[in-house]
C-alpha cells in the first residue's frame, strides 16, 4: 500500500505511489500468463525490479529500474508478444521518455546528488555482475550450459538486489507522474479506438464465426444454463463488446461519467479475463492499473482511507505492520503461484495442456487481485461521487508526449500493408489481406507485405507445428492455418534447423525447397535470415483462407 506522507490531502494518498505499486503487481501478473520468462535471465530481472518497486513503491529509480526492465525483456521476446504486451512496451517508452525529462528537464538531478553516494557503489557491483554476464554470452571458448548460465544469472540478480533494496528512495513521484500520466491517458483512449474499429468488419458481425460470439460461449461454459447462449445473446455480446470498447474511453474522459466508466470498465475486463485464452487475464490486468491514473483526488482520498483500513486489520491495528504483510502476500503469493506452475510442467511436460492448466493457476491469482482493486475502485468512487470530479496532472508539453506516435501508428499498420498479428487486432475477425473483409477500410501497400502471400501445402517435419519444446507464444498462434506471408515464410526456412523439405504454392506455383544432408535447395531468397529490425518488429497472423469467411483469430 502506498505510504501515509501526502501531497494532497491529510489521508496519506500519493498518486504516484499508488500507481507504482499497482503497476509492479500487474507486471508480477503478465509473468503468471506467459510463464516461458522463467528460462531468460530478462524475466528474472523484471521479477525482481517489480518486487523492489513493490517494498519501496514511491521511489522513481526503482520504477525506472523496472520499467527498462520491462522493455529489456520485450526486446528478448519481440516480436511474438500478444497485443497488449506490446502496448505497455508503447506505454513504457513514454516513460521512458517522461524519465529522461524528469532526470534533464526537471529536479530529477538534484534528487539524486541526495541519494547517488549511497546508490553509487552498489552500482559498480552491478555492473561488474552485468560484464560477467556478457562475458559469458561474448566470449569465444566459454562453455555453455545451464549451471554456469545460471550462476552468471545468480550473480547478476543478487548484484541488482542489493543496489534496490535497502537504499533511500529517489522521490519527487509527483513531478515524474505529472509528465507521463496525461500522455497514458490519450494512449489508452487511442487503444481503445483502434481495438474498436479493427472490430469493424462483416465476419465480427457474423455470429457463427465472430469472436466475440465464440468468447462469450466459452466464458458462459464455466456457468453452464445461467448465462444464455442462443443467438440472440451472441449478438448482444456483439453489439455488447462495441458499446464497451468504444464507450469506455469516452465515460471516463468527462466527469459525470467518470464512474460509470469505472463500472463499464471493471465490470467488462473482469469478465473477458474468465475466457481460458492464454492473455486474457492479462490484458485485463493492464486496464485495471491504468484506470488509477483516471481516478480523482478526492477518490484516491477515499481509497487510500479503505487502504489503511485494511491494512490496520490485517496488521491487527498496526499499520505499519499491515503494509509489510500486504507487500510480503503480494510478492509470496506470485511465487507460490510461480511454484505450482512450475509444478505442473515438472509433472505434465511441456505441451498445450499443461500451459492451459498453469495458465488457469494464474488467472485464480489474478482474479483474486483484479476484484479486491476492481472493488476498492469502485467503492471509492461510490463514497466521492459528489466530490471535485476533475483528473490530476492535466496536460503539459513533455518529451512523453513523443511517445504517442507509435501509438498511433500501431493501429494503421495492416492498412499501410504492415503488421497484421499485434496491431490492436485481437480477437477482431480482421483480414486486411486479399479481399478486406472491413466496412470501410481497404488496404494500400505502402510496405509490400500483405500482397505476397504463400499456402504451405506440405512439409516434412511441419513447420508450422508447435514444437516439442516451444518456447513462446508464436508456437500457439492460429494453429492450422497454413496461408502466410512470404516475409513469414522466410522467417520459419531461415531459423529451421537440420534438413527438412516444405511444398508449397506461390503466385499459382507449386514449389518445393528444403535442406538435404545440410545442402539448401530451393528458392535461395526464403533462405536469408531476416534483417533484425524487420524480425523484431514484424509479425502477420497466419490465416485459413483469403477470400472465405475469417474466423476467430487472436
Amino acid at each position: 500500500m502506498t505510504d501515509l506522507k501526502s501531497t494532497k490531502g491529510d489521508c496519506g494518498y500519493r498518486p504516484f505511489s499508488a500507481f507504482a505499486l499497482i503497476w509492479a503487481v500487474t507486471t508480477l501478473a503478465h509473468q503468471l500468463a506467459f510463464t516461458f520468462w522463467a528460462e531468460s535471465w530478462q524475466g528474472w530481472v523484471l521479477v525482481i525490479t517489480a518486487a523492489a518497486v513493490i517494498f519501496e513503491p514511491s521511489c522513481v529509480l526503482r520504477f525506472g529500474a523496472m520499467v527498462f526492465a520491462s522493455l529489456l525483456n520485450l526486446w528478448h521476446k519481440l516480436p511474438f508478444v500478444p497485443n497488449h504486451i506490446l502496448f505497455e512496451g508503447m506505454l513504457h517508452v513514454i516513460m521512458v521518455l517522461a524519465f529522461l525529462g524528469f532526470f534533464f528537464f526537471g529536479p530529477g538531478v538534484t534528487e539524486f546528488r541526495k541519494v547517488s553516494a549511497q546508490w553509487l557503489p552498489k552500482l559498480r557491483w552491478f555492473f561488474i555482475a552485468v560484464a560477467v554476464k556478457a562475458a559469458y554470452f561474448l566470449i569465444p571458448g566459454v562453455p555453455h550450459g545451464y549451471v554456469l548460465g545460471a550462476l552468471t544469472t545468480l550473480f547478476m540478480l543478487i548484484a541488482l538486489g542489493r543496489l534496490l533494496f535497502g537504499l533511500p528512495p529517489l522521490e519527487q513521484g509527483k513531478d515524474y507522474l505529472s509528465r507521463f500520466a496525461p500522455v497514458i491517458r490519450v494512449a489508452i483512449i487511442i487503444m481503445y479506438f483502434w481495438a474498436g474499429t479493427q472490430k469493424l468488419n462483416w465476419d465480427y458481425l457474423n455470429p457463427e464465426i465472430s469472436c466475440a460470439a465464440k468468447l462469450h460461449t466459452e466464458i458462459a461454459a464455466y456457468f453452464g444454463p445461467l448465462i444464455p447462449t442462443a443467438n440472440w445473446a451472441l449478438h448482444g455480446a456483439i453489439w455488447g463488446s462495441y458499446l464497451f470498447e468504444f464507450g469506455i474511453p469516452i465515460l471516463l474522459l468527462f466527469r459525470r461519467t467518470r464512474f460509470a466508466g469505472f463500472l463499464a470498465a471493471v465490470f467488462f475486463h473482469l469478465w473477458l479475463s474468465i475466457h481460458p485464452a492464454a492473455g486474457i487475464f492479462s490484458f485485463s490486468s493492464l486496464i485495471l492499473a491504468v484506470l488509477i491514473l483516471f481516478l480523482p483526488l478526492g477518490w484516491g482520498d477515499r481509497l487510500q482511507k479503505s487502504w489503511d483500513r485494511q491494512l490496520s486489520w490485517l496488521g491487527r491495528g498496526s499499520m505499519e505492520r499491515g503494509r509489510k504483510i500486504a507487500k510480503w502476500l503480494a510478492v509470496g503469493g506470485f511465487f507460490v503461484t510461480l511454484i505450482v506452475q512450475g509444478g505442473l510442467y515438472l509433472t505434465g511436460g511441456r505441451n498445450y495442456e499443461t500451459f492451459f492448466s498453469a495458465n488457469r493457476v494464474g488467472f485464480v491469482a489474478f482474479f483474486i487481485w483484479g476484484c479486491w482493486i476492481g472493488g476498492c475502485y469502485l467503492l471509492a468512487g461510490w463514497q466521492g461521487r459528489r466530490e471535485d470530479l476533475g483528473l490530476p496532472n492535466r496536460g503539459r508539453w513533455s518529451l512523453a508526449w513523443i511517445g504517442l506516435l507509435p501509438v498511433l501508428l500501431n493501429g494503421l499498420y495492416p492498412w499501410i500493408g504492415g503488421r497484421t498479428q499485434t496491431s490492436f487486432s485481437m480477437y477482431s475477425n480482421l483480414r486486411s489481406e486479399g479481399e478486406s473483409n472491413h466496412l470501410f477500410f481497404k488496404r494500400k501497400d505502402f510496405f509490400k507485405l500483405q500482397g505476397d502471400m504463400i499456402e504451405v501445402l506440405s512439409s516434412e517435419p511441419d513447420i508450422l507445428a508447435p514444437s516439442d519444446r516451444p518456447r513462446g507464444i508464436q508456437q500457439f498462434a492460429n494453429i492450422g492455418h497454413r496461408i502466410i506471408p512470404w516475409f513469414e515464410f522466410r522467417r520459419l526456412v531461415s531459423e529451421m534447423p537440420g534438413d527438412f523439405e516444405v511444398k508449397y504454392s506461390h503466385h499459382g506455383e507449386v514449389r518445393e525447397l528444403g535442406r538435404k544432408e545440410g545442402e539448401n535447395f530451393g528458392d535461395e531468397e526464403a533462405f536469408e535470415p531476416l534483417p533484425l529490425f524487420a524480425r523484431k518488429f514484424l509479425w502477420f497472423r497466419r490465416l485459413e483462407s483469403l477470400d472465405g469467411p475469417m474466423c476467430c483469430t487472436h
